[in-house]
């Protein structure tokens, strides 16, 4: 059963008008003008004839390369993020952070209890900030307002729409290149934005892209020409144990994509390990003591009137 619907368009939002995926490429590489990173090489493991990206072996999560520039030099000592209650982008953000000497402020939905994901921010020395909300985009849109207000930098859901995010996982991809001696033949992931999985066909023009939508409806400009089907499964329910990646993995993410790459994956086609669920119970286990108030009433404003 299909949950989450896909657009037909194959425009890519991050790709110029008028350009094409290796125009596209030179555009994106020329924007990093030099920078050097703090993190380590990426680690890819074999995986039979193909090839496994392991965010979860390596310094930082997908999300956490791509987002490595932006954050170093941003002028701001603050960062803003939406904190959803599950998602590896707000992780990636507070590693860079405490690797780069800037301070977090992520709002999250209320709810009666903070989700792992959420609590194990505070490890990172994170402020989090809770409002009663009735869908995202609201809350977004307070945390943008809040980090105009307040000098700070707001960084968009799941890191979309900016361009050195994209740059980043487009050098990342390259690193990725350097230890195969070539491009993958097949990209094969989770897709929930779709950040990701666009930059990475600008990244391998020649690769075909497949996935599972996992989390949302995918619209005009988030695919490019991807190939993908939605998952038969909520966002927050876990994949069966028989059916993860024999290497830790997310379980309601990443691994919705693992039996379509073993069944399906061609020679030398690459499997995206965005993350890993270990690293945020590590992370959870030193702060799931303390106490932290996560719900509110509608119309309580406190966390979003306070200032950082």
């Amino acid at each position: 059963m299909s949950i989450f619907t896909c657009t037909t368009s194959k425009s890519n939002m991050d790709i110029p008008a008028g350009w094409g995926r290796h125009d596209a490429r030179s555009y994106y590489i020329a924007m990093r003008n030099g920078f050097k990173s703090k993190l380590s090489a990426p680690v890819v493991r074999p995986h039979g004839k193909k090839w496994v990206f392991r965010g979860d072996a390596s310094a930082s999560s997908l999300k956490g390369y791509g987002a490595e520039q932006l954050i170093a030099e941003c002028k701001e000592d603050v960062l803003v993020y939406c904190a959803p209650r599950v998602g590896m982008a707000m992780d990636a953000i507070a590693t860079l952070a405490k690797l780069y000497g800037k301070h977090c402020v992520f709002f999250c939905p209320a709810s009666g209890e903070p989700s792992m994901h959420q609590k194990a921010l505070l490890s990172y020395g994170s402020d989090l900030r809770f409002i009663k909300i009735a869908a995202m985009p609201t809350l977004n849109s307070y945390a943008k307002k809040w980090a105009e207000k307040h000098g700070a930098k707001y960084l968009p859901f799941g890191l979309g729409k900016t361009p050195l995010v994209t740059a980043g996982i487009i050098n990342l991809a390259g690193l990725v290149t350097e230890q195969l001696g070539k491009d993958p033949s097949e990209i094969w992931m989770s897709v929930s934005t779709g950040t990701a999985i666009r930059a990475l066909q600008i990244a391998w023009p020649k690769a075909a892209c497949r996935g599972v939508i996992v989390a949302r409806n995918m619209h005009d400009g988030e695919i490019g020409n991807a190939i993908l089907w939605s998952s038969s499964q909520p966002f927050l329910k876990d994949v069966p144990l028989n059916k993860r990646p024999p290497f830790p993995s997310t379980a309601n993410y990443d691994a919705k994509c693992w039996e379509d790459f073993e069944n399906f994956g061609i020679n030398d086609s690459i499997f995206i390990n965005v993350g890993t669920d270990d690293k945020v119970v590590a992370q959870y286990k030193q702060v799931q003591n303390i106490p932290l108030k996560s719900q509110r009433e509608w119309g309580d404003m406190s966390d979003l009137e306070r200032g950082p």
